[in-house]
């Protein structure tokens, strides 16, 4: 099948080891910018600005990828096309809350 093909790259450990340093680098990219912030004495960053992931939600934003390639769909704007639930494919809205 296409998933078994996939999962010939891209392995659950592989998978598991995108997670991981995704997280631990938007952890450090985001406490850095909040340490910035507090030293030039701007308005702190929202903690919520950049949540960890998991291996589904890595898999949902790599699928929304492979599709976007197939219907030719990747240089649209994302808010205007393809989060708009009227001008594009149900699945980026269902897969991506905004």
């Amino acid at each position: 099948t296409i998933l078994n093909a996939f999962k010939l790259f891209f392995t659950n450990e592989i998978l598991d080891q995108i997670v991981l340093h995704r997280n631990l680098y938007a952890k450090r990219y985001f406490d850095q910018k909040i340490r910035s912030r507090q030293d030039s004495n701007s308005i702190k960053l929202d903690s919520h600005c950049c949540k960890p992931i998991d291996r589904i939600e890595l898999e949902s934003f790599i699928g929304l990828l492979i599709q976007s390639g197939v219907n030719r769909s990747n240089y649209e704007l994302l808010y205007d096309h393809l989060w708009n639930i009227s001008q594009s494919c149900p699945l980026y809205c269902a897969t991506v809350s905004l």
